[in-house]
């Protein structure tokens, strides 16, 4: 969140705890006040009257299981949107609002009021009411949903007002069936709107303030009246993969929300298809003259942008909406689509190096992440689409498992001008980034901005030399082994025999015998996050919580170009 929104949010967190502490000690330390609650319980009800039975129907509606069941619903919702952040601000509101109730409870053990209706909502301790601790904290992150998915502020406006009467509603229920004391209720809302305000606070989702809703009305009916002149807006494509954009409606409101918000005139929406990952949209983006071209969907559908916008200039920010997003987290792009689009809008431009490559003699094509031949690739080919929907890279273990047995290559490797290396190969990969999803660090030196390629070759010749290199690999280890090369170099030609399938950014291009890469530094300006760390690789795999539209604003602008980490000497070819 922006410095001002932080501050403000923890500033509410702050003075609710404080409240409810306050409002506890006051209630069981001073006996004027203990008095007062037990003069004001609600006189007793009829079990057989009409009220009664409707109030008692109304409580079990408001169980605050039920209500919290319904934000765990609302989490999966979320968590199928890429919205992470308000999806762990709605587990956590959850785990708060119901272990601190049932807590403190246990703690004060206030009996119920002696005449409460005897019913299945109002058993066990009286404070705070357990009633409205869920129906607050729901009401607020519901609030917060309402904001990180960009509804309309007259939406939102609408829904503070229905909250604030469901509230009252949920309040008066309590009392009228006698199950609590007017200071439970008081003690339940303050310990609600804590916790998730606690929980909104910690997860980077600013906290829903109601008067924000007006502000914004008043705010876009001055626009209206003012618009901004068409010749002074900028103007961005927006390309996306309609197989990965889970919720269109809810993408095109965010990428609106975020051009208005920034005068930006409206983008020009290209939808990839089956026979063209993006090729033909980015060639339509880049001959318009955009300012920025936003991307949206896989490693596949990523790689074709970026080989479209190399050497154009026009900044590329990145939406991860795939399953590995292997370039985003290299990059420290945030998974979380809001965050996201605040960085294609807001961070720096980054120039980093693409990688060329030919497969025998064929046409020129780029990657900008790794490729490869012989058994990843095989693996890549032989995923289920379905399975990787449904368990993500684990879809991965489940094909290599079953293509262990792919036989290995005969391998000839020439880096720049070094001799000829030669090897039986099980992995030859080229990479330009080092990560893997899971955060396996597979070349620990790789950099995308350094102007150079790195070359990994395996050559296990049994199961015990899989594990060695396997654990190698994942342990990060850098001693020497006879049977895993690190080559690196501006330019590398892979000879095998026979041919095997190759792959580029997770993509299976085909089959080759040869395969020439060559680094092209520079190629491409991404948007990546305002603070950069020294190195691009300690930025893998972050994901930015943040869901204020103004995250990036008040940050400090670090320099990209100290992304750029040093690298040792070139790694000779041979043994």
């Amino acid at each position: 969140m922006s410095a001002r929104r932080s501050r403000t949010s923890v500033l509410i967190t702050a003075s609710l705890l404080v409240a409810f502490v306050g409002w506890s000690v006051l209630l069981f330390s001073w006996p004027a006040m203990l008095a007062l609650d037990y003069r004001l319980v609600a006189p007793p009800l009829d079990p057989m009257s009409n009220q009664a039975q409707i109030a008692a129907a109304f409580a079990l509606l408001a169980w605050p299981g039920l209500q919290y069941l319904a934000l765990v619903g609302l989490a999966v919702w979320a968590y199928r949107r890429r919205l992470r952040a308000l999806t762990y601000a709605l587990l956590l509101t959850v785990a708060l609002g119901w272990a601190a109730g049932s807590l403190i409870k246990w703690f004060v053990a206030r009996p119920r009021p002696p005449e409460h209706l005897d019913v299945m909502t109002a058993w066990g301790y009286a404070y705070p009411s357990g009633h409205m601790v869920g129906i607050v904290s729901s009401c607020i992150v519901v609030g917060a949903a309402f904001r990180v998915s960009r509804s309309s502020p007259r939406a939102r406006l609408l829904w503070t007002i229905g909250a604030t009467a469901l509230i009252l509603a949920v309040a008066f229920d309590r009392w009228f069936l006698g199950a609590h004391h007017i200071a439970d209720i008081v003690g339940g809302a303050l310990l609600g709107a804590f916790s998730a305000t606690f929980a909104l606070v910690v997860c980077g989702v600013s906290v829903p303030i109601p008067h924000t809703a007006v502000v914004e009305i008043v705010r876009e009916r001055r626009e209206a009246a003012h618009p901004t002149p068409v010749t002074d807006q900028k103007r961005c494509a927006v390309i996306y993969n309609p197989a990965k954009v889970t919720d269109w409606a809810l993408f095109r409101r965010h990428v609106e929300y975020e051009l208005r918000t920034r005068g930006w005139a409206r983008p020009l929406w290209l939808e990839t298809t089956v026979d063209d990952p993006g090729r033909a949209q980015t060639a339509q983006a880049v001959a318009e003259g955009v300012d920025l071209v936003v991307g949206a969907g896989g490693d596949g559908t990523v790689r074709v942008i970026c080989s479209g916008l190399a050497g154009t200039g026009i900044p590329f920010g990145m939406v991860p909406a795939g399953t590995s997003n292997l370039l985003a987290r290299n990059l420290g792009i945030p998974r979380d689509e809001a965050a996201a689009l605040r960085v294609a809008f807001d961070g720096v431009d980054k120039p980093i190096d693409l990688v060329r490559v030919t497969a025998d003699g064929g046409p020129e094509d780029h990657f900008a992440v790794m490729a490869g031949v012989g058994i990843d690739a095989v693996i890549m080919q032989d995923t289920n689409p379905d399975l990787k929907k449904t368990v993500g890279s684990a879809a991965y273990f489940v094909s290599a498992a079953k293509n262990a047995n792919h036989p290995a290559l005969h391998t000839t490797i020439r880096v720049d001008d070094r001799p000829v290396l030669r090897r039986r190969a099980s992995v030859i990969v080229i990479g330009n980034v080092g990560l893997l999803p899971s955060g396996i660090l597979l070349i620990p030196d790789a950099q995308p901005d350094d102007g150079l390629l790195d070359v990994l070759v395996a050559s296990p010749r049994s199961v015990r030399d899989w594990v060695r290199l396997v654990t190698q690999v994942v342990t990060r280890q850098k001693r020497g082994d006879d049977q895993l090369d690190r080559l690196t170099g501006r330019r590398v030609e892979i000879t095998v025999e026979p041919r095997d399938q190759y792959q580029l950014d997770g993509d299976t291009a085909g089959e080759c015998a040869t395969l020439v890469a060559e680094i092209v530094p520079g190629a491409l300006t991404v948007r990546v996050p305002p603070v950069q760390p020294r190195s691009l690789t300690a930025a893998a795999d972050s994901t930015d919580l943040t869901d204020d539209p103004s995250a990036y604003e008040s940050e400090a602008v670090g320099s990209a170009d100290e992304a750029v980490s040093g690298r040792a000497a070139p790694v000779p070819a041979g043994r």
